[in-house]
């Protein structure tokens, strides 16, 4: 039921933020953080542990977009493509991917990934066991441009030591295959990736 309640607030929060875009003329293959209203950084906070919401605008050449999240334990790939899901995408939508805690065990979560467009909303849910660390940093760059085959989007690394623990630089979301070694002091990274295929 809790699974429910939350695609539905979701899949409403998703409506609303593009009803309030803004159509830029100069905008071309982009993606970026929109500026959440009070009423919706409530909602989020309220149910769910991190949220990442991402917009993105694209040209008709873009026909598709894949979303799904790679999981690395101390640098290295052990889980790739959770919860992928691919979707039809015209011109512009957002991308939400929030995690919470299930009521039934401390130690589960359920990742939520959306994509939300003209076209509708695609949804993928599915459950993850999460170790209890000592620390987690979370992060996502404002925005950046889609001019790489597989993007980074948005991050949740986990610790169990909290000594100088910083969320991922500007420059792995940028180039991660050339930073891949920023993984390695972690205990496990969550990483969502998308992809966007023409």
């Amino acid at each position: 039921m809790k699974k429910i309640i939350l695609s539905i607030i979701l899949s409403l929060l998703s409506l609303s933020l593009v009803a309030c875009k803004v159509n830029d003329p100069k905008s071309g293959n982009t993606l970026s953080v929109p500026e959440l209203t009070a009423r919706e950084n409530a909602i989020l906070e309220n149910t769910s542990e991190h949220s990442f919401l991402i917009d993105f605008k694209i040209d008709d050449t873009y026909k598709e977009m894949s979303v799904w999240v790679e999981k690395y334990e101390f640098g290295k790939l052990v889980e790739d493509e959770k919860g992928r899901m691919t979707t039809g995408i015209a011109k512009n939508g957002t991308i939400i991917f929030t995690t919470s805690k299930t009521d039934d065990d401390k130690d589960q979560s359920m990742f939520n990934i959306s994509i939300q467009n003209d076209d509708g909303t695609s949804t993928a849910t599915y459950p993850e066991k999460i170790e209890k660390m000592d620390a987690s940093v979370w992060g996502s760059p404002s925005n950046f441009n889609i001019n790489t085959k597989k993007l980074a989007l948005a991050s949740i690394c986990y610790s169990s030591g909290d000594e100088g623990m910083h969320s991922l630089s500007n420059d792995f979301y940028n180039d991660m295959d050339r930073h891949m070694e920023e993984l390695k002091e972690y205990d496990v990274v969550y990483l969502l990736r998308s992809e966007f295929t023409k």
